[in-house]
Protein backbone atom coordinates (compact mmCIF):
# COMPACT_ATOMS: atom_id res chain seq x y z
CA UNK A 1 0.00 0.00 0.00
CA UNK A 2 1.68 3.08 -1.29
CA UNK A 3 1.67 6.30 1.15
CA UNK A 4 1.88 9.41 -1.23
CA UNK A 5 1.02 13.05 -0.57
CA UNK A 6 -2.89 13.77 -2.35
CA UNK A 7 -2.63 16.24 -4.88
CA UNK A 8 -5.41 19.37 -4.59
CA UNK A 9 -6.38 21.79 -6.66
CA UNK A 10 -7.77 24.86 -4.49
CA UNK A 11 -10.87 25.92 -4.93
CA UNK A 12 -10.52 29.50 -3.48
CA UNK A 13 -7.83 32.22 -4.23
CA UNK A 14 -6.22 32.50 -0.23
CA UNK A 15 -2.82 32.16 -0.16
CA UNK A 16 -0.47 30.99 2.95
CA UNK A 17 -2.34 27.69 4.60
CA UNK A 18 0.66 26.47 6.15
CA UNK A 19 0.18 29.59 8.29
CA UNK A 20 -2.51 28.13 10.19
CA UNK A 21 -4.05 31.32 10.56
CA UNK A 22 -1.80 32.33 13.47
CA UNK A 23 0.49 34.69 11.39
CA UNK A 24 3.42 36.38 13.57
CA UNK A 25 5.92 37.90 11.96
CA UNK A 26 6.75 38.00 8.00
CA UNK A 27 9.60 39.39 6.07
CA UNK A 28 11.05 39.86 2.62
CA UNK A 29 14.53 38.68 1.64
CA UNK A 30 16.36 41.79 0.26
CA UNK A 31 15.84 40.55 -3.46
CA UNK A 32 12.41 40.48 -3.00
CA UNK A 33 12.30 36.58 -4.24
CA UNK A 34 11.32 35.63 -1.06
CA UNK A 35 8.72 35.72 2.10
CA UNK A 36 8.90 34.26 5.26
CA UNK A 37 6.49 33.96 7.99
CA UNK A 38 5.92 32.80 11.66
CA UNK A 39 3.38 31.06 12.81
CA UNK A 40 3.43 30.14 16.50
CA UNK A 41 1.41 27.94 18.88
CA UNK A 42 1.34 26.41 21.70
CA UNK A 43 4.77 24.63 21.77
CA UNK A 44 4.59 24.34 18.22
CA UNK A 45 5.78 26.66 15.87
CA UNK A 46 5.99 27.19 11.86
CA UNK A 47 8.10 29.14 9.44
CA UNK A 48 7.25 28.99 5.98
CA UNK A 49 8.98 30.77 3.52
CA UNK A 50 6.64 31.60 0.07
CA UNK A 51 8.53 32.10 -3.65
CA UNK A 52 7.13 36.31 -3.44
CA UNK A 53 6.05 35.23 -7.57
CA UNK A 54 3.66 32.92 -7.15
CA UNK A 55 3.04 32.74 -3.59
CA UNK A 56 4.06 29.14 -3.34
CA UNK A 57 5.43 27.86 -0.16
CA UNK A 58 8.79 26.75 -0.75
CA UNK A 59 10.13 25.33 2.43
CA UNK A 60 8.26 24.51 5.84
CA UNK A 61 10.13 24.34 8.77
CA UNK A 62 8.51 23.16 12.28
CA UNK A 63 9.70 23.38 15.78
CA UNK A 64 8.55 22.24 19.11
CA UNK A 65 9.81 25.78 20.49
CA UNK A 66 8.53 29.20 19.83
CA UNK A 67 9.93 30.78 16.36
CA UNK A 68 8.55 33.90 16.26
CA UNK A 69 11.70 35.76 15.43
CA UNK A 70 12.71 35.76 11.82
CA UNK A 71 14.92 37.97 10.10
CA UNK A 72 16.55 37.55 6.02
CA UNK A 73 20.09 38.57 5.48
CA UNK A 74 20.49 42.26 3.60
CA UNK A 75 21.91 41.34 1.07
CA UNK A 76 21.71 37.25 0.86
CA UNK A 77 18.55 35.04 0.49
CA UNK A 78 19.44 33.40 4.08
CA UNK A 79 16.95 33.84 6.93
CA UNK A 80 17.73 33.53 10.88
CA UNK A 81 15.32 32.33 12.69
CA UNK A 82 15.36 32.82 16.56
CA UNK A 83 14.01 29.72 19.14
CA UNK A 84 12.77 29.96 22.98
CA UNK A 85 11.02 27.68 24.89
CA UNK A 86 9.92 29.73 27.22
CA UNK A 87 10.13 27.66 30.07
CA UNK A 88 9.95 29.13 33.46
CA UNK A 89 12.50 26.50 34.98
CA UNK A 90 14.24 25.34 32.00
CA UNK A 91 14.86 27.43 29.65
CA UNK A 92 16.69 26.48 26.20
CA UNK A 93 16.22 28.00 22.69
CA UNK A 94 18.94 27.77 19.30
CA UNK A 95 19.55 29.90 16.23
CA UNK A 96 18.21 28.20 12.61
CA UNK A 97 19.47 29.53 9.79
CA UNK A 98 17.92 28.94 6.09
CA UNK A 99 19.04 29.14 2.60
CA UNK A 100 15.96 30.01 0.80
CA UNK A 101 17.36 29.66 -2.69
CA UNK A 102 19.29 26.23 -1.95
CA UNK A 103 17.24 24.92 0.91
CA UNK A 104 20.42 24.25 3.47
CA UNK A 105 19.41 24.56 6.54
CA UNK A 106 21.77 24.18 10.16
CA UNK A 107 20.43 24.33 13.31
CA UNK A 108 22.18 25.75 16.86
CA UNK A 109 21.32 24.87 20.00
CA UNK A 110 20.86 26.71 23.25
CA UNK A 111 20.29 24.60 26.27
CA UNK A 112 20.56 27.00 29.15
CA UNK A 113 19.23 30.40 27.06
CA UNK A 114 16.11 31.01 24.66
CA UNK A 115 16.70 33.77 21.52
CA UNK A 116 14.60 36.45 20.61
CA UNK A 117 14.80 38.71 18.83
CA UNK A 118 17.67 38.09 16.10
CA UNK A 119 18.55 40.90 13.78
CA UNK A 120 21.13 41.66 10.95
CA UNK A 121 23.34 44.97 11.61
CA UNK A 122 24.87 44.48 8.42
CA UNK A 123 25.66 41.67 6.04
CA UNK A 124 28.51 40.21 8.21
CA UNK A 125 26.76 40.82 11.61
CA UNK A 126 24.11 39.13 13.36
CA UNK A 127 22.65 40.01 16.72
CA UNK A 128 21.23 37.61 18.84
CA UNK A 129 19.34 38.48 22.06
CA UNK A 130 19.35 36.34 24.73
CA UNK A 131 16.38 35.08 28.01
CA UNK A 132 17.31 32.88 30.61
CA UNK A 133 15.65 32.70 34.24
CA UNK A 134 17.28 33.05 37.23
CA UNK A 135 16.68 30.26 39.67
CA UNK A 136 13.14 30.89 38.47
CA UNK A 137 13.24 34.20 40.21
CA UNK A 138 13.65 36.32 37.82
CA UNK A 139 14.57 37.26 34.46
CA UNK A 140 18.08 37.56 32.59
CA UNK A 141 18.96 39.35 29.65
CA UNK A 142 21.70 39.63 27.61
CA UNK A 143 23.29 40.26 23.53
CA UNK A 144 26.19 38.56 21.64
CA UNK A 145 26.91 39.40 17.81
CA UNK A 146 28.17 36.89 15.36
CA UNK A 147 30.56 38.21 12.84
CA UNK A 148 31.32 36.09 9.30
CA UNK A 149 32.69 37.03 6.13
CA UNK A 150 30.41 33.87 4.83
CA UNK A 151 27.68 33.24 6.02
CA UNK A 152 26.58 30.38 3.01
CA UNK A 153 26.80 26.66 3.60
CA UNK A 154 27.45 26.44 7.10
CA UNK A 155 28.59 23.17 8.94
CA UNK A 156 26.44 22.09 12.14
CA UNK A 157 29.26 22.86 14.32
CA UNK A 158 30.07 26.31 12.34
CA UNK A 159 29.28 28.31 15.29
CA UNK A 160 28.89 27.23 19.26
CA UNK A 161 26.26 29.66 20.96
CA UNK A 162 27.17 29.03 24.33
CA UNK A 163 30.65 30.48 23.73
CA UNK A 164 29.37 33.53 22.43
CA UNK A 165 30.80 36.93 24.76
CA UNK A 166 27.34 38.14 25.73
CA UNK A 167 26.70 41.46 27.24
CA UNK A 168 24.40 41.71 29.92
CA UNK A 169 21.34 43.84 29.21
CA UNK A 170 18.40 45.01 31.76
CA UNK A 171 15.08 42.81 31.00
CA UNK A 172 12.92 45.60 32.05
CA UNK A 173 14.69 48.67 29.29
CA UNK A 174 11.80 48.74 26.52
CA UNK A 175 15.09 49.61 24.27
CA UNK A 176 16.06 46.29 23.91
CA UNK A 177 12.83 45.15 22.54
CA UNK A 178 12.37 45.57 18.66
CA UNK A 179 8.78 47.18 17.68
CA UNK A 180 7.60 44.04 14.77
CA UNK A 181 4.56 45.38 12.92
CA UNK A 182 2.27 42.68 12.69
CA UNK A 183 2.25 40.28 9.89
CA UNK A 184 -1.69 40.43 8.68
CA UNK A 185 -1.55 43.67 7.13
CA UNK A 186 1.67 42.68 5.27
CA UNK A 187 0.52 39.67 3.83
CA UNK A 188 -2.58 40.88 2.99
CA UNK A 189 -0.89 43.53 0.77
CA UNK A 190 1.23 40.98 -1.28
CA UNK A 191 -1.98 38.55 -1.76
CA UNK A 192 -4.34 41.80 -3.02
CA UNK A 193 -0.56 42.60 -5.21
CA UNK A 194 -0.67 38.98 -6.74
CA UNK A 195 -4.65 39.73 -7.64
CA UNK A 196 -5.65 37.17 -4.58
CA UNK A 197 -7.22 37.43 -0.89
CA UNK A 198 -6.11 36.97 2.91
CA UNK A 199 -7.78 36.95 5.35
CA UNK A 200 -7.08 33.99 8.02
CA UNK A 201 -10.57 33.00 9.15
CA UNK A 202 -9.82 30.57 10.89
CA UNK A 203 -10.38 26.57 11.17
CA UNK A 204 -13.09 24.86 10.24
CA UNK A 205 -14.59 22.90 13.60
CA UNK A 206 -17.04 21.06 11.98
CA UNK A 207 -18.14 20.67 8.37
CA UNK A 208 -20.73 18.39 6.88
CA UNK A 209 -21.94 17.80 3.01
CA UNK A 210 -25.58 17.62 1.65
CA UNK A 211 -27.27 16.28 -1.04
CA UNK A 212 -26.96 18.66 -3.90
CA UNK A 213 -23.21 19.42 -3.47
CA UNK A 214 -23.09 22.41 -0.80
CA UNK A 215 -21.35 22.45 2.14
CA UNK A 216 -21.74 23.41 5.14
CA UNK A 217 -19.46 24.67 7.84
CA UNK A 218 -18.52 26.62 11.01
CA UNK A 219 -15.07 28.64 11.63
CA UNK A 220 -13.71 31.73 13.69
CA UNK A 221 -16.81 34.31 14.21
CA UNK A 222 -19.10 32.07 11.51
CA UNK A 223 -21.64 30.02 13.89
CA UNK A 224 -22.53 28.14 10.39
CA UNK A 225 -21.68 29.15 6.84
CA UNK A 226 -22.63 27.56 3.44
CA UNK A 227 -20.69 26.94 0.31
CA UNK A 228 -21.75 26.62 -2.95
CA UNK A 229 -20.24 23.19 -4.83
CA UNK A 230 -17.64 25.72 -6.77
CA UNK A 231 -16.32 26.86 -4.09
CA UNK A 232 -18.42 30.18 -3.79
CA UNK A 233 -19.80 31.32 -0.93
CA UNK A 234 -23.95 31.36 -0.46
CA UNK A 235 -24.10 32.75 3.64
CA UNK A 236 -22.79 32.88 6.67
CA UNK A 237 -24.51 33.76 10.02
CA UNK A 238 -22.22 35.60 12.39
CA UNK A 239 -21.08 34.13 15.78
CA UNK A 240 -21.52 36.31 19.58
CA UNK A 241 -17.97 35.45 19.53
CA UNK A 242 -14.90 34.80 18.05
CA UNK A 243 -14.75 31.20 18.75
CA UNK A 244 -17.95 30.51 16.45
CA UNK A 245 -19.41 26.93 15.77
CA UNK A 246 -18.44 24.14 17.65
CA UNK A 247 -20.89 21.35 16.64
CA UNK A 248 -23.53 20.59 13.59
CA UNK A 249 -26.01 18.39 12.64
CA UNK A 250 -28.03 18.49 9.74
CA UNK A 251 -31.68 17.52 9.53
CA UNK A 252 -32.61 14.13 7.70
CA UNK A 253 -34.49 16.39 4.96
CA UNK A 254 -31.44 18.70 4.88
CA UNK A 255 -33.75 22.00 5.35
CA UNK A 256 -32.29 22.92 8.63
CA UNK A 257 -28.84 22.32 10.79
CA UNK A 258 -28.40 22.53 14.23
CA UNK A 259 -25.56 24.61 15.66
CA UNK A 260 -23.83 24.55 19.33
CA UNK A 261 -21.95 28.00 18.91
CA UNK A 262 -20.59 29.15 22.18
CA UNK A 263 -21.01 32.69 23.80
CA UNK A 264 -18.30 35.54 24.28
CA UNK A 265 -18.04 34.40 27.31
CA UNK A 266 -17.36 30.68 26.40
CA UNK A 267 -18.09 29.46 30.31
CA UNK A 268 -21.92 31.04 30.94
CA UNK A 269 -23.49 31.19 27.44
CA UNK A 270 -23.44 29.07 24.52
CA UNK A 271 -26.21 28.89 21.64
CA UNK A 272 -28.25 26.56 20.04
CA UNK A 273 -29.38 27.66 16.90
CA UNK A 274 -31.45 26.42 14.40
CA UNK A 275 -30.57 27.75 10.85
CA UNK A 276 -32.35 27.11 7.00
CA UNK A 277 -29.80 25.92 4.91
CA UNK A 278 -31.69 27.27 2.05
CA UNK A 279 -30.89 30.76 3.24
CA UNK A 280 -28.93 31.01 6.28
CA UNK A 281 -32.31 32.27 8.22
CA UNK A 282 -31.93 31.60 11.81
CA UNK A 283 -35.37 29.90 12.80
CA UNK A 284 -35.14 29.15 16.18
CA UNK A 285 -32.25 30.36 18.97
CA UNK A 286 -31.59 28.22 22.29
CA UNK A 287 -29.30 29.91 25.09
CA UNK A 288 -28.23 28.46 28.48
CA UNK A 289 -26.26 30.67 30.79
CA UNK A 290 -23.44 27.69 31.45
CA UNK A 291 -21.11 25.70 28.22
CA UNK A 292 -22.75 22.90 27.04
CA UNK A 293 -22.03 20.78 24.24
CA UNK A 294 -24.17 18.78 22.18
CA UNK A 295 -25.55 15.49 20.93
CA UNK A 296 -28.12 14.37 18.34
CA UNK A 297 -29.78 11.09 17.14
CA UNK A 298 -30.63 10.51 13.61
CA UNK A 299 -34.22 11.19 13.68
CA UNK A 300 -33.56 14.86 15.16
CA UNK A 301 -33.78 14.23 18.98
CA UNK A 302 -31.08 16.37 20.11
CA UNK A 303 -29.29 16.88 23.78
CA UNK A 304 -26.95 19.51 25.62
CA UNK A 305 -24.80 18.66 28.57
CA UNK A 306 -23.52 21.13 30.71
CA UNK A 307 -19.71 21.62 30.50
CA UNK A 308 -18.74 24.02 33.16
CA UNK A 309 -15.15 23.72 34.70
CA UNK A 310 -16.05 23.92 38.24
CA UNK A 311 -12.27 24.05 38.82
CA UNK A 312 -12.48 28.03 38.39
CA UNK A 313 -15.10 28.87 41.44
CA UNK A 314 -18.52 29.07 41.57
CA UNK A 315 -21.09 26.86 40.79
CA UNK A 316 -23.13 27.65 37.26
CA UNK A 317 -26.71 29.33 37.72
CA UNK A 318 -28.51 26.31 36.59
CA UNK A 319 -28.30 22.37 37.97
CA UNK A 320 -26.01 20.36 35.89
CA UNK A 321 -28.52 18.62 33.79
CA UNK A 322 -28.33 16.92 29.93
CA UNK A 323 -31.48 17.99 28.70
CA UNK A 324 -33.20 16.78 25.62
CA UNK A 325 -35.25 18.39 23.17
CA UNK A 326 -37.21 17.34 19.93
CA UNK A 327 -36.31 18.43 16.40
CA UNK A 328 -37.91 21.82 16.62
CA UNK A 329 -36.28 22.68 19.95
CA UNK A 330 -39.17 21.89 22.61
CA UNK A 331 -37.55 20.70 25.28
CA UNK A 332 -39.10 16.65 26.31
CA UNK A 333 -36.97 15.59 28.88
CA UNK A 334 -33.55 15.79 31.55
CA UNK A 335 -31.77 13.83 33.67
CA UNK A 336 -30.18 15.72 36.66
CA UNK A 337 -26.46 14.61 37.05
CA UNK A 338 -24.74 15.82 40.36
CA UNK A 339 -21.79 14.73 38.69
CA UNK A 340 -20.84 15.68 35.44
CA UNK A 341 -18.00 13.03 35.25
CA UNK A 342 -20.88 10.44 36.01
CA UNK A 343 -23.05 10.44 32.60
CA UNK A 344 -20.79 11.62 29.63
CA UNK A 345 -22.31 11.71 26.15
CA UNK A 346 -20.58 9.92 23.45
CA UNK A 347 -19.17 11.59 20.48
CA UNK A 348 -21.61 9.17 18.33
CA UNK A 349 -22.34 10.29 14.50
CA UNK A 350 -25.41 8.87 12.77
CA UNK A 351 -26.96 7.03 15.53
CA UNK A 352 -30.67 6.11 16.40
CA UNK A 353 -29.94 6.08 20.46
CA UNK A 354 -28.19 9.12 22.70
CA UNK A 355 -25.45 7.15 23.76
CA UNK A 356 -23.55 7.99 26.80
CA UNK A 357 -21.02 6.23 28.90
CA UNK A 358 -21.80 6.19 32.69
CA UNK A 359 -19.54 5.86 35.53
CA UNK A 360 -16.93 5.38 32.66
CA UNK A 361 -17.58 1.78 32.21
CA UNK A 362 -21.37 1.42 30.68
CA UNK A 363 -22.22 2.34 27.26
CA UNK A 364 -26.32 3.05 27.49
CA UNK A 365 -28.95 4.58 25.52
CA UNK A 366 -31.15 7.62 26.89
CA UNK A 367 -34.81 7.64 26.68
CA UNK A 368 -35.84 10.85 24.55
CA UNK A 369 -37.44 11.97 27.64
CA UNK A 370 -34.86 11.37 29.86
CA UNK A 371 -36.66 9.11 32.37
CA UNK A 372 -35.02 5.88 31.12
CA UNK A 373 -31.42 4.05 30.15
CA UNK A 374 -30.79 1.08 29.23
CA UNK A 375 -27.34 -0.59 29.34
CA UNK A 376 -26.33 -1.95 26.62
CA UNK A 377 -22.81 -2.90 27.20
CA UNK A 378 -19.55 -2.51 29.38
CA UNK A 379 -16.51 -1.09 28.44
CA UNK A 380 -12.81 -0.97 29.93
CA UNK A 381 -11.46 2.04 28.31
CA UNK A 382 -13.66 5.22 26.40
CA UNK A 383 -14.81 4.39 22.78
CA UNK A 384 -13.64 7.73 21.98
CA UNK A 385 -14.90 8.95 18.33
CA UNK A 386 -17.93 7.05 17.37
CA UNK A 387 -20.09 6.24 14.44
CA UNK A 388 -22.83 4.03 13.91
CA UNK A 389 -23.20 1.83 11.07
CA UNK A 390 -26.12 -0.38 9.08
CA UNK A 391 -24.62 -3.00 6.34
CA UNK A 392 -24.75 -6.65 5.51
CA UNK A 393 -22.84 -7.12 8.42
CA UNK A 394 -25.25 -5.97 10.96
CA UNK A 395 -25.61 -2.85 12.70
CA UNK A 396 -22.28 -1.82 14.66
CA UNK A 397 -20.49 0.99 15.96
CA UNK A 398 -17.38 2.27 14.45
CA UNK A 399 -14.45 3.97 17.30
CA UNK A 400 -11.26 4.14 17.90
CA UNK A 401 -8.65 5.98 19.77
CA UNK A 402 -5.43 4.41 19.09
CA UNK A 403 -6.90 1.37 17.32
CA UNK A 404 -10.42 1.19 15.30
CA UNK A 405 -12.97 -1.01 16.66
CA UNK A 406 -16.30 -2.65 15.22
CA UNK A 407 -18.78 -3.63 18.16
CA UNK A 408 -21.98 -5.22 17.33
CA UNK A 409 -24.79 -2.97 18.32
CA UNK A 410 -26.62 -3.14 20.82
CA UNK A 411 -24.76 -6.42 22.40
CA UNK A 412 -21.53 -4.69 22.07
CA UNK A 413 -19.29 -7.70 20.77
CA UNK A 414 -16.16 -6.85 19.23
CA UNK A 415 -16.35 -8.19 15.84
CA UNK A 416 -12.67 -6.38 14.35
CA UNK A 417 -10.08 -4.57 15.86
CA UNK A 418 -7.12 -2.49 13.79
CA UNK A 419 -4.24 -0.56 15.67
CA UNK A 420 -3.22 2.38 14.11
CA UNK A 421 -0.28 4.05 13.86
CA UNK A 422 -1.73 7.77 15.50
CA UNK A 423 -4.42 8.86 16.98
CA UNK A 424 -7.87 9.07 15.91
CA UNK A 425 -9.08 12.61 15.64
CA UNK A 426 -12.12 12.06 13.83
CA UNK A 427 -14.67 9.18 12.18
CA UNK A 428 -16.73 8.81 9.43
CA UNK A 429 -18.53 6.08 7.35
CA UNK A 430 -19.92 6.34 3.70
CA UNK A 431 -21.01 3.10 1.71
CA UNK A 432 -19.19 0.62 3.62
CA UNK A 433 -16.06 2.43 4.21
CA UNK A 434 -14.56 4.06 7.21
CA UNK A 435 -12.68 6.80 7.00
CA UNK A 436 -10.32 7.60 9.90
CA UNK A 437 -8.70 11.34 10.43
CA UNK A 438 -5.60 10.89 12.04
CA UNK A 439 -3.38 12.98 14.48
CA UNK A 440 -0.15 11.65 11.85
CA UNK A 441 -1.66 14.26 9.15
CA UNK A 442 -3.62 10.97 7.61
CA UNK A 443 -6.69 9.60 6.27
CA UNK A 444 -7.60 6.29 6.49
CA UNK A 445 -10.04 4.55 4.82
CA UNK A 446 -11.20 0.87 5.60
CA UNK A 447 -13.65 -1.63 5.03
CA UNK A 448 -16.28 -1.13 7.71
CA UNK A 449 -17.26 -5.01 7.61
CA UNK A 450 -13.97 -6.41 8.35
CA UNK A 451 -11.42 -4.30 8.81
CA UNK A 452 -8.97 -4.12 5.94
CA UNK A 453 -7.33 -1.00 4.71
CA UNK A 454 -8.14 0.34 1.53
CA UNK A 455 -5.79 3.21 1.43
CA UNK A 456 -4.43 5.91 3.28
CA UNK A 457 -3.97 9.11 2.18
CA UNK A 458 -1.14 12.07 3.59
CA UNK A 459 -3.02 15.19 3.61
CA UNK A 460 -1.34 18.73 3.12
CA UNK A 461 0.19 20.57 6.02
CA UNK A 462 -2.64 22.30 6.86
CA UNK A 463 -3.84 20.14 10.32
CA UNK A 464 -6.56 18.80 9.44
CA UNK A 465 -9.66 19.52 12.46
CA UNK A 466 -12.70 17.75 11.13
CA UNK A 467 -14.25 15.23 8.65
CA UNK A 468 -17.51 14.14 6.59
CA UNK A 469 -18.57 11.70 4.38
CA UNK A 470 -21.39 13.61 2.01
CA UNK A 471 -24.05 11.87 1.06
CA UNK A 472 -22.70 11.45 -2.59
CA UNK A 473 -19.41 10.01 -0.64
CA UNK A 474 -17.05 12.86 -0.83
CA UNK A 475 -15.24 13.27 1.86
CA UNK A 476 -15.08 16.25 3.69
CA UNK A 477 -12.07 17.53 5.61
CA UNK A 478 -12.25 20.78 7.61
CA UNK A 479 -8.82 22.07 8.70
CA UNK A 480 -7.27 24.91 10.91
CA UNK A 481 -5.87 26.55 8.10
CA UNK A 482 -9.36 27.16 6.96
CA UNK A 483 -9.24 25.37 4.23
CA UNK A 484 -12.50 22.17 3.35
CA UNK A 485 -10.33 19.47 1.58
CA UNK A 486 -12.59 16.91 -0.74
CA UNK A 487 -11.57 14.00 -1.70
CA UNK A 488 -13.72 11.89 -3.98
CA UNK A 489 -15.98 9.08 -3.03
CA UNK A 490 -14.28 5.78 -1.78
CA UNK A 491 -15.78 2.05 -2.82
CA UNK A 492 -15.08 -1.03 -0.81
CA UNK A 493 -13.35 -2.76 -4.16
CA UNK A 494 -14.30 -6.06 -5.46
CA UNK A 495 -11.44 -8.88 -4.82
CA UNK A 496 -9.32 -6.07 -4.66
CA UNK A 497 -9.37 -5.19 -0.39
CA UNK A 498 -6.09 -3.29 0.19
CA UNK A 499 -5.28 -2.07 -2.81
CA UNK A 500 -4.46 1.60 -2.77
CA UNK A 501 -6.37 3.94 -4.17
CA UNK A 502 -5.58 7.79 -4.72
CA UNK A 503 -8.00 10.46 -5.59
CA UNK A 504 -7.35 14.58 -6.32
CA UNK A 505 -8.49 16.43 -3.77
CA UNK A 506 -9.47 20.06 -3.91
CA UNK A 507 -9.70 22.82 -1.49
CA UNK A 508 -11.71 25.95 -0.52
CA UNK A 509 -12.35 28.74 2.62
Amino acid sequence: MADRPEPHTPLHDQPFPELLGQACQAVISSDGQWIAVSSVMHQYSRVAVYRAADLSCAHLLTFTMEAESIAFHPTLPLLAVGLDNYDEYCREGGLTLLEADTGHRVDFADPAWGIEPVRWLDDRTLELTYFALDHGVGSLMARATVVRDDWRGLAPDALDLTALDRTALDPEDPRTYDDIPPAQPLLRALAERAGRSYDARGGVRAVAGVGDGRVLATRRDAAVECWAADGSELWSVPAPSAIGGARIEVAADERTVRVAVAGPDTRTRTDFLLVDTADGTVLDRRSVPFSAAMSARTDGVWAIRDTYDRSFGSEPPTPPNTRIFAADGKRIGSVHVPDRYDLVPLDARRCPELLYGRRGRDVVALASDGAAETVLFTVDAPLGRVVYVSDAAGTALLHGQSELVRRAFPSGEVQWSRPLEAAVSALDTHAGVLHALCADNSLVSLDAADGTVLHRRTLPPYQPLSLHAAPDGTILVGTTAGQILRFPAAHVPTGTAGRDAVGAASDFR
